[in-house]
């Protein structure tokens, strides 16, 4: 099912397109709510880290993450790091270096993260990208995107996450956090993920499909999802909901 026609399931009735709907947050495992723990953030293009060897200083280097994902480090080379933890990039460059020496002991000190970003599109009145600093609430990152247009469905905010490839999609009924206090709907942001607050009604397919493929071109150009939205999708539906 092609992210346009999720899209367009979310501005549907609850009762109609129940198959394939993403899954709402409150019946996802917890740990998908919570702030992840700092050992756990993926690191990206941008990000600085610390690299220290145990008796080894001429391995110590501070280094940034090329925009391939990649690092240059000495004896190893080339180090594919994008989308390593904390404790994978320490385990990885463990077991380069026991190439060359006996039982090494590595540490990795993050220095800058630049490349933990989110993206709130849709019907917010400022589309926004952000840079995750501190924990970051979904309804915090709405607000800062200057909060909801009158079109909007809060009900049903969708969340993109996991890549862009493969992603998981959960549906987050973002109005009864502030109106009813839900927190079970409380959802923390982590790297990468995708806020898109549907319209309340889809009047006109095509132009809604090419609001929302602007909305994500930017930044999703080439993925997967990306090409099933440009794939026609919009055509097989728009006689159904125009």
């Amino acid at each position: 099912m092609s992210l346009l026609l999720l899209i367009f399931s979310l501005a549907l009735p609850a009762s109609a397109g129940k198959k394939n709907r993403p899954v709402n947050i409150a019946e996802a495992d917890p740990a998908v709510r919570r702030v992840p723990a700092p050992e756990e953030f993926q690191m990206g293009p941008g990000d600085r880290v610390a690299i220290r060897v145990w008796r080894h200083d001429d391995l110590d280097m501070d280094v940034t993450i090329a925009p391939d994902g990649t690092i240059t480090y000495p004896l190893i080379g080339k180090v594919e790091v994008s989308g390593m933890t904390y404790s994978e990039l320490v385990h990885a460059l463990t077991q380069a270096i026991a190439e060359y020496y006996d039982d090494p002991q590595v540490s990795v000190n993050i220095l800058e993260l630049k490349n933990q970003k989110v993206y709130v599109i849709g019907e917010v009145m400022s589309p926004s990208v952000f840079q995750l600093s501190t924990e970051m609430s979904i309804l915090e990152a709405m607000t800062r995107a200057g909060g909801i247009n009158p079109t909007s469905r809060t009900q049903n905010v969708l969340l993109i996450r996991g890549g862009m490839d493969d992603p998981e999609l959960y549906a987050v009924d973002v109005k009864s956090i502030y109106t009813k206090g839900n927190v079970d709907q409380m959802v923390n942001l982590q790297r990468g993920d995708i806020i898109l607050v549907p319209t309340r009604t889809i009047t006109n397919v095509s132009r809604y499909f090419r609001e929302v493929s602007g909305a994500l071109s930017p930044f999703v150009a080439g993925s997967a999802i990306y090409r099933n939205t440009t794939s026609g999708g919009a055509q097989g539906t728009s006689s159904a909901l125009d």
